[in-house]
């Protein structure tokens, strides 16, 4: 079986952007892994959440003080649940247990942790992971994989690489023609697929000790992708 493994630098990336490209390659018969490679620990909706305001996303009072690892481990359940809605095997997301802190991700240890899991799943492995844009539209983490993949496909050791590109992030810079993405947009199954697993981001639910941080943190992101469903893929 052809394997795929996508390189994702927080949560909620691997829908955002990579939501529509997994649930196809799923579909396709890949045997689909996802790599979350930082920790997310350092998102300001940590603070926020306890910031005694009232919420429009959420309907509560924001009163929940939760430690960093309380926090890393809520946006881990949100992962979890919209993977599972992805199609990907509960045992096909890999989480380790000591991250990359969030932020703090450079090019060479990008370049080790995708070389460590193509050592392991073989280098005939499909990787997939974030195209790098300019740094004052992309997140550092971003861009750092896509750059660290683009220099390991130069130097032979990714066969196979495709990079999606952000939609909330296409539509901020201008593209060569030689640069323009291959678009592809959800439909049917696969629409409902990335539907379902939206929920997992604005799931609400303090008891369960989930926070809808995805809503929280990428509002209009996440409503972007329900409204559009596009994929942005470069191919190499």
């Amino acid at each position: 079986m052809k394997r795929k493994i996508y390189f994702v630098p927080h949560q909620d990336d691997e829908l955002l952007t990579f939501g529509i490209d997994i649930a196809l390659s799923v579909k396709e018969g890949f045997e689909v892994f996802v790599v979350l490679c930082t920790d997310g620990g350092g998102s300001r909706i940590r603070n926020i959440l306890n910031d005694k305001s009232e919420c429009s996303i959420c309907h509560s009072l924001h009163a929940y003080p939760l430690s960093v690892d309380e926090f890393i481990k809520a946006r881990d359940r949100e992962i979890i649940s919209s993977c599972a809605s992805l199609g990907v095997k509960k045992e096909n997301l890999i989480i380790e247990e000591r991250r990359i802190a969030d932020g703090s991700l450079d090019e060479e240890r990008a370049k080790e942790l995708i070389k460590k899991y193509l050592d392991y799943f073989g280098k005939d492995s499909f990787v997939s992971t974030m195209y790098p844009n300019d740094e004052s539209v992309q997140h550092r983490d971003h861009r750092r994989l896509g750059l660290a993949a683009l220099s390991l496909k130069n130097e032979g050791i990714i066969k196979h690489l495709s990079l999606d590109e952000e939609p909330y992030v296409y539509k901020k810079v201008t593209h060569s023609p030689d640069s323009e993405p291959e678009r592809i947009t959800a439909s049917g199954e696969i629409s409902k697929i990335i539907d379902e697993a939206i929920k997992a981001y604005s799931l609400f639910d303090p008891s369960q000790g989930r926070y809808a941080i995805g809503f929280h943190s990428v509002n209009k992101e996440m409503l972007l992708l329900k409204e559009e469903k596009t994929l942005y893929r470069h191919n190499y």
